[in-house]
């Protein structure tokens, strides 16, 4: 049984990256700046002011291509180190950092609508897998720092707001230790329907609108560090780290494993909407330094076949 489970695990992960690099696809375009609308024509031209200069704003995600996958092990020993099966994929294309894009593009355009704004995907360091957890963000900081001071362009802008992948050590909220940047956790162990509260502390509704809890779960994740930075300066004005997940389950499927509950076409389209909403967050939300989001267990149903 657990050959067999470990067989789809690894198919629906390689599915998984398939489908986000197919989702890149309708991403906006990167490297590329959103002309702000035309001002509207003055009653007096004679005495109208001249139109405020819109607000030029560059926004980079340098997330890269890495995707995190990591599962709780369903059979833990005394001899084991990590009580987790952990995979890193490489997704091509800049699938994740599209998803990022998008977010931090609609959140820009909320809050400054005559805005323009400069999409800039990073793939992140070379051999960011070499360096220790614990030194990957700064290595990408210090790497996006590098390539914006040499980029001209900057004389034109006002902000920076820049994304970069954040490693967490400790286990919080449920959810696994060792997470970085973006990925899927899955808990699979527990009880499917707990009113206790010991592990998960947020209820959903179910169908029936009834309120539940879930030790199982899904939960697609974003850990990051948010920096916005002075244009011209590259002086840091703000930063935040983020660690956002969304716990998933299906009730009304009658699979025993809670990621049986989804295809991994689902998982993928959970994922791109959930960073997406997440990106968009980071930039609307007024929180202070270290303020963390966390998403509830919902349970999510599941999307209609297409014939």
């Amino acid at each position: 049984m657990m050959n067999l489970r470990a067989s789809a695990v690894s198919h629906a992960i390689l599915i998984l990256a398939a489908t986000c690099l197919l989702g890149a696809a309708v991403g906006g375009p990167v490297n590329a700046q959103t002309p702000a609308p035309a001002p509207a024509a003055a009653a007096a031209p004679v005495t109208a002011p001249a139109p405020a200069k819109p607000r030029n704003f560059a926004l980079v995600s340098a997330v890269g291509d890495q995707f995190q996958y990591v599962r709780q092990k369903e059979s833990v020993g005394s001899n084991f180190i990590d009580h987790f099966v952990r995979k890193t994929l490489v997704v091509p294309d800049h699938a994740l950092n599209y998803a990022v894009l998008r977010g931090l593009d609609r959140a820009v355009a909320q809050e400054y609508p005559d805005s323009e704004r400069v999409l800039l995907a990073m793939r992140g360091v070379p051999d960011i897998q070499n360096a220790l957890p614990q030194d990957r963000e700064a290595l990408t900081m210090q790497h996006v720092l590098s390539v914006l001071e040499a980029n001209p362009a900057r004389k034109d802008w006002d902000q920076i707001i820049v994304v970069v992948p954040k490693w967490l050590m400790s286990e919080r909220q449920g959810m696994g230790g060792k997470l970085t940047g973006i990925g899927i956790y899955v808990q699979p162990l527990g009880n499917d329907w707990d009113t206790s509260g010991d592990l998960v502390e947020d209820a959903v509704e179910d169908t029936a609108r009834e309120q539940v809890r879930s030790k199982k779960f899904v939960a697609p994740f974003f850990y990051v560090q948010v920096v916005t930075l002075d244009a011209k300066t590259l002086k840091v004005l703000r930063s935040e780290s983020r660690y956002d997940f969304r716990k998933i389950v299906n009730k009304d499927s009658a699979a025993l494993d809670v990621q049986a509950q989804f295809t991994p076409e689902q998982l993928a389209a959970h994922v791109q909407r959930f960073v997406e909403t997440s990106a968009l967050k980071a930039v609307n939300e007024q929180a202070d330094t270290g303020t963390v989001q966390v998403g509830p267990v919902r349970e999510v149903k599941p999307e209609p076949k297409k014939p």
